[in-house]
């Protein structure tokens, strides 16, 4: 399996770069790819052609055409997530993961980590216009917890005019695969019809002189059992989430943009063939007021201000005792924000920024030393770009922040960009990314992982990670080649140390490693062809080294392919949009994880237009059955559904 997996995404890979380096006119544009804006790389709003770091999209269009219900499926399909846990999803960058990757929804910060896995399904997807990706370290413009990169969720801006969208879609499993001892997969001939299902609106209209949007989401998925029906491998759900957006417009140029949101999730997982339970009750909340306006040419003022909410309860319940255990075990977090940033482009070719934010974060939680733990952070942040548009591009940054918790941090950085003639341009780029510990590495007073506890350090240090990339990036017509080599340095690296035993139990506690290093490479290629083909693929390798215990140690897959080839057949009235995808991860090289062997996950995607706006789609989710905790936990899922857009 590993070398076929390997062979075969390989192939695609490089068939994609040799044929686009083939490319004849004909092929059709690439549109919002080459041209389209961009925000998280520089805080300003660029052509993603101009912009000095290398920046990819997962765009509206590439959402729509997957069977992605949250934001964690969209993010799995572009090959991010690599490990679903009961605490959430790991999203890996440049070889760094879990808190290490900052997620923004439309540049402000999400909270709610458990055991520093965030849960994506908790946030939204039905607004969701594209979602940038930019790694490497970026501290100096985002502060702490943006070593690995920063994943930033973009919605679609209130529209004046009246339009709606609608999609309904059911889940259903063939059969599951159980990873067996020697790593084998045995298929099951039991059929779940009706697994989950999933209902997503959006409403965009006018009310006076306020520009609106509306968007629902609701969703369902029930217990699917062994062949015993003894235990659940899949965990039964609830989710809804309603949210708004207004944009008030003003003849100076200025405008008013606020909202709000509330999602609420219930999740029962059985643990034991007993029939012990985990009962988990999600809720986010929130709401944000951000006003622009233009006090002189060539200068733009934004101000901001909001709240978040997040707060999760688990109850559990003995199955032999038949007895509910509920209100022990809870998390409640809070985080208060105000920014202010300045843009001034009066000058030939360049761009100034410079801002100041500040946050109140607070949390209560069932196993913290301290009953209610806070703290607060100031900053200021300055940027400076020179751009000469298909020439180069240079900017450089600084941010000085104030953590009441740890003093002050600075972060600069250096990105420079050149074209190399044509459409083939070089990037290099060095910086400064930190993340101060969080509330559960300082203050967790126990943990259970079975036999192990784990404790917090109030003697932690903050982790500091200095990193340099070096990259390239080839746009044509049909497609782009990319690709991203980094080196990093990480001094105080926060990880579980053990430090002895107590009667049969482990006991683990925060400590900071001395140094690290992790250096790696990300390439992509993606080609259009003549009639409506298209193809990409992708390879990204990772390699970790421990300078305090010297030796490897590997907390992601080593190696990582993933590849998709297409048709997308637009007629007058109708059309076609069909994909296969598969991925590849290698062995983790972890002890503890002796035995996982390499995963090849195909998925398949299907949609016929039935008429203008009304679309039927089947989804085929990891059909080749594969289970491992590097890839899917589930075998097998087909998607069935419709999906409408009108105005």
């Amino acid at each position: 399996m590993k070398v076929k997996g390997f062979v075969l995404c390989a192939a695609v890979l490089f068939a994609s770069v040799y044929i686009h380096a083939e490319e004849k006119d004909g092929y059709i544009d690439f549109g919002d790819e080459s041209e389209g804006m961009v925000f998280t790389a520089t805080r300003t709003g660029k052509r993603l052609t101009d912009t000095p770091v290398v920046t990819e999209v997962i765009t509206g269009e590439e959402i729509e055409n997957s069977s992605a219900a949250t934001l964690a499926g969209a993010l799995d399909d572009y090959g991010l997530v690599f490990r679903e846990t009961v605490n959430g999803h790991s999203i890996q960058m440049q070889g760094l993961e879990r808190n290490r990757v900052l997620v923004l929804v439309d540049g402000r910060r999400v909270i709610g980590r458990f055991s520093q896995a965030l849960n994506g399904d908790t946030l939204p997807l039905a607004t969701v216009e594209r979602i940038e990706i930019v790694r490497g370290p970026q501290s100096a413009l985002y502060g702490s917890d943006a070593l690995g990169g920063v994943i930033n969720v973009v919605t679609k801006k209130p529209s004046g005019t009246v339009s709606w969208s609608a999609s309904l879609a059911n889940h259903f499993f063939p059969g599951y695969g159980e990873t067996g001892a020697e790593g084998t997969v045995e298929p099951s001939k039991k059929i779940n019809p009706l697994r989950g299902q999933d209902f997503n609106a959006a409403l965009m209209f006018p009310a006076g002189k306020l520009s609106n949007s509306l968007d629902m989401e609701a969703s369902r998925g029930s217990y699917y059992f062994d062949e015993e029906r003894t235990v659940s491998i899949l965990p039964k759900y609830y989710r809804g989430r309603l949210g708004f957006d207004s944009l008030r417009e003003f003849e100076n140029g200025a405008d008013l943009r606020f909202g709000g949101s509330a999602m609420f999730m219930r999740e029962d997982r059985q643990t034991s063939a007993a029939g012990n339970l985990h009962r988990t009750d999600y809720l986010r909340a929130g709401g944000y007021a951000a006003f622009s306006l233009t006090p002189f040419s060539g200068g733009v003022l934004t101000v901001t201000a909001g709240d978040d909410y997040y707060q999760r309860n688990r109850d559990e319940y003995g199955g032999v005792a038949g007895e509910w255990i509920r209100g022990e075990k809870f998390e409640n977090e809070n985080l208060a924000f105000f920014e202010a940033s300045g843009i001034y482009d009066g000058f030939d070719n360049w761009v100034l920024t410079a801002g100041l934010d500040a946050s109140f974060n607070s949390m209560v939680k069932y196993n913290l030393k301290q009953g209610l733990v806070f703290r607060d952070r100031e900053a200021l942040f300055f940027q400076g770009e020179y751009c000469k548009p298909k020439g180069y591009s240079i900017a450089a940054g600084l941010r000085l922040e104030r953590d009441s918790r740890f003093g002050f941090a600075a972060a600069p950085k250096l990105s420079v960009m050149s074209y190399m003639g044509g459409n083939f341009r070089l990037f290099a780029g060095a910086g400064l990314g930190y993340r101060s510990p969080d509330f559960s590495d300082l203050y967790m007073m126990e943990e259970s992982m079975r036999t192990s506890h784990v404790y917090g350090n109030e003697n932690l240090k903050p982790e500091y990670c200095l990193s340099c990339n070096l990259g390239f990036e080839w746009v044509q017509k049909g497609g782009f080649v990319r690709a991203n080599a980094y080196y990093s340095e990480l001094w105080n690296e926060i990880d579980n140390a053990f430090t002895g035993t107590s009667g049969r139990v482990n006991i683990y506690q925060r400590e900071n490693k001395d140094r690290t290093v992790r250096l790696g490479a990300d390439t992509e290629a993606r080609v259009n062809l003549p009639g409506s083909f298209f193809g990409s693929a992708g390879y990204s390798w990772a390699f970790a080294w421990d300078r305090s215990a010297g030796g490897e140690f590997y907390p992601q897959p080593a190696h990582t392919v993933k590849s998709k080839i297409g048709l997308d057949l637009k007629m007058k009235k109708t059309g076609v949009h069909t994909w296969i995808g598969a991925r590849w991860f290698s062995p983790l090289k972890d002890p503890a994880l002796a035995g996982t062997e390499a995963r090849l996950i195909l998925d398949f995607y299907f949609s016929l237009a039935l008429k203008p706006g009304l679309s039927l789609v089947l989804g085929v989710d990891n059909i080749t059955g594969e289970m491992d905790r590097i890839g899917p936990s589930t075998a097998q899922c087909v998607t069935v559904g419709l999906k409408y857009a009108g105005r």
